[in-house]
């Protein structure tokens, strides 16, 4: 049930950039949603975006995909991402969330639902090439202890950068969205990275359409722009892993979402296309494999 409390942005404006990372800030002056001065106004994304990563679906600098995400107990909750491409992919602009709402955030902080978060990698966070990372949700040393190894980055350990919260964040057992995305910290919208509904969610825990929402960032300017449609044809899986077990990502999303579009992926993907009955298990859920890239997507 939706909670109407005020939650805690703790962090906004501008977040820092990796060196191999580019951002609208990094466009020249005069180019599209570039003031003289270099810096980022109201408008649609400039051509940048597409030569940031291939986190939306391709390109030269990374693919990051979520790869495994475990709903129970709490001290083993955690989500993984893998970065499938050849180099390496700054993180200091992503985000992860278990809230549909997360979309909002450049307009402020988004309304949440009690135990969800939106949460950010700390400046100088990255994946290496066919690397993998993992977020836990509890505390390191609860992580450590249930798993026998170290998660990457802890929530409750406050190793990710706490952006909005409404009371300790915890997956929800019965079923839960995770989205992963990037935001320059200036500009309108947004970009999504990869979503995923793991387990039987329900509508309350699942996908929002953002199809055709109009917001203003905290650049200068005062024009909204628009989201691209959602397509929002992602399956929800029909079990729900059990306690201790988790759900795993079995391929890439190649040839089963629609990619290079119009949607509000980094290169135009609709990651709410996804045909995640293909690419995530939904039956027969495994031991988590924490820190471990799922054999199909290893290079």
């Amino acid at each position: 049930m939706r909670l109407p409390v005020l939650v805690a942005l703790l962090a906004t404006g501008a977040c820092a950039r990796g060196g191999a990372m580019l951002d609208q800030a990094d466009a020249a002056p005069g180019t599209p949603g570039i003031d003289a001065s270099g810096t980022p106004t109201d408008g649609p994304a400039v051509g940048a975006d597409a030569a940031i990563d291939g986190s939306g679906g391709g390109g030269s600098a990374g693919l990051l995909l979520l790869t495994e995400v475990v709903l129970a107990p709490s001290t083993g909750e955690f989500v993984e991402i893998a970065n499938v491409g050849g180099t390496a992919v700054d993180l200091s602009m992503y985000y992860l969330s278990d809230n549909g709402n997360y979309f909002r955030l450049p307009a402020g902080a988004p309304t949440l639902d009690s135990g969800d978060f939106v949460v950010k990698f700390p400046a100088g966070a990255s994946i290496p090439a066919h690397g993998v990372i993992t977020v836990a949700l509890d505390t390191t040393a609860n992580f450590t202890t249930t798993y026998t190894t170290a998660p990457t980055y802890s929530i409750a350990s406050n190793t990710m950068t706490p952006i909005a919260a409404n009371g300790v964040p915890t997956l929800t057992n019965g079923g839960e969205l995770i989205v992963l995305f990037r935001w320059d910290g200036a500009t309108d919208l947004v970009k999504d990275i990869d979503l995923v509904v793991a387990g039987a969610a329900t509508a309350a825990n699942g996908l929002v359409d953002k199809s055709s929402v109009a917001q203003d960032g905290p650049d200068a300017g005062t024009t909204t722009t628009t989201y691209a449609a959602d397509a929002r044809t992602m399956l929800v899986q029909a079990g729900t892993p059990a306690s201790g077990k988790s759900t795993k990502r079995l391929s890439t999303e190649a040839g089963h979402e629609t990619q290079g579009g119009g949607g509000n992926g980094i290169l135009g993907d609709d990651e709410t296309s996804e045909d995640t009955a293909a690419t995530w298990d939904s039956a027969g859920f495994g031991n988590p494999t924490p820190g471990t890239v799922p054999a199909a997507l290893q290079p």
